[in-house]
């Protein structure tokens, strides 16, 4: 397959949020000192043998054999030559273990960022269905105050979308677009929002994307029946984003191109898609990826998991913003059939997209590292392994599975590989 990313390749002209400094350290910093002994080292420049030393909370030392001073302060994992990759960075994960970000439950919230950790995601935007205001307000409030660590930001999934393109949203709880009631929403907590889905059809859209802009959070089409030509403007309006591209939106046809030839015609604009082969279909993902990852349009595409409550469970029923969902063979659905997110986890979803693309884990990583650390305006901390970077780290044995996942020099997860 032509035209593969290699790693590292996030550059070009991507749109990048440009929030505040605060949301950028992820003020959540640990204090971790901690040295990876016999790695594997994946870095933008390709693959290195040797250490990798973090010092509180931060990458000081990549390559080599590192012996940092006072090693006795230091923890010690030894990677044993497997793969030393960039922490995984999830855009859009409503939930798993049972619990739903917009439950506005402390302990659950910590919970699914403990869950999605064992699969390699060190930092997450944690997603919000729409709902009452209130309840979504106080959704925020759990995920700003204090700050969850790993959660990086927060995405509003409407409310402000298509009652023809809703997807598994409640459509009791959906919005004509009230960029007065959106600030209201967000007042306090602007800084903690770092991706809004709107529907570009609604009147009043140019002035949302407008008004999220002004907060630095990324204005997102998504679940929306508008036409190529008005997903086209609200680009040009300052849209830099697409939600689960394919999913809840109209298709790529000849006459028609649709949200997903919008998406397609800019180099300027970034995508999400689920990899897990029932929202879209693999070849799909391997044509896309083979029109957006080559060298001229590097960093646009990033895998998310969509993931719900039910994500790490067992098949069962569950909900999903007050819409009763049924899980059979890890297929989530509402009672009419609609996909209602996933229970995809990120080392999968990178396994999936090496199958689907025919790519080595390398030149998949940046779906999952990089690419995503840009679109967020992270870049400059998170998303590669290079000194002065956060210390998101996750060791991956031959077969791309997780054995170690650490989170800013602390270990959160570990198994035997």
């Amino acid at each position: 397959m032509t035209g593969k990313t290699p790693y590292g390749q996030a550059g070009g002209p991507i749109a990048v949020s440009q929030n505040t400094e605060k949301r950028k350290r992820d003020s959540m910093r640990g204090k971790g000192c901690l040295r990876i002994r016999h790695a594997t080292i994946a870095t933008p420049s390709g693959l290195i043998e040797g250490d990798c030393v973090i010092e509180d909370g931060t990458i000081a030392a990549v390559g080599g054999s590192c012996h940092p001073e006072g090693d006795d302060r230091y923890e010690v994992l030894d990677a044993k030559g497997g793969l030393l990759c960039p922490g995984f960075i999830d855009l859009h994960v409503h939930g798993g273990a049972g619990h739903d970000f917009s439950d506005a439950d402390g302990n659950g919230a910590e919970e699914i960022v403990r869950f999605h950790q064992q699969h390699g995601t060190t930092s997450l935007v944690a997603s919000v269905v729409p709902g009452p205001l209130e309840a979504m307000a106080r959704a925020l409030d759990v995920l700003a105050e204090p700050p969850i660590s790993g959660v990086v930001g927060i995405h509003l999934e409407g409310p402000f979308v298509s009652r023809h393109r809703k997807g598994a949203l409640n459509e009791e709880w959906l919005r004509e677009v009230d960029t007065a009631a959106f600030r209201r929403l967000v007042q306090g907590r602007e800084d903690h929002i770092a991706v809004v889905t709107l529907a570009p059809e609604l009147e009043g859209s140019g002035e949302l994307i407008r008004a999220i802009g002004e907060i630095g959070a990324v204005p997102a089409i998504g679940h929306t029946a508008c036409s190529f030509d008005q997903a086209c403007a609200a680009v040009e309006e300052g849209a830099t984003h697409f939600t689960h591209l394919f999913n809840a939106m109209t298709g790529l046809q000849h006459r028609e191109p649709g949200v997903v030839g919008a998406a397609l015609r800019y180099d300027t604009t970034t995508m999400e898609l689920i990899a897990d082969g029932i929202h879209v279909h693999p070849w799909v993902i391997a044509f896309v990826l083979e029109r957006v990852g080559s060298s001229k349009r590097p960093g646009r595409a990033c895998l998310v998991t969509d993931a719900i409550r039910a994500t790490g469970m067992k098949d069962g029923e569950y909900t999903l913003g007050g819409l009763d969902v049924t899980v059979a063979g890890s297929v989530a659905r509402l009672s009419d059939g609609t996909l209602a997110g996933s229970t995809l986890t990120m080392d999968q979803a990178l396994r999936n997209v090496m199958e689907y693309a025919g790519l080595g884990v390398t030149e998949a990583l940046p779906l999952v590292t990089a690419n995503p650390a840009v679109i967020l305006g992270l870049g400059q901390r998170k998303g590669a392994i290079v000194e002065g970077a956060d210390g998101d780290l996750v060791l991956l044995d031959a077969d791309a599975t997780v054995c170690a996942t650490v989170r800013m020099g602390a270990i959160v997860f570990q198994r035997e590989c």
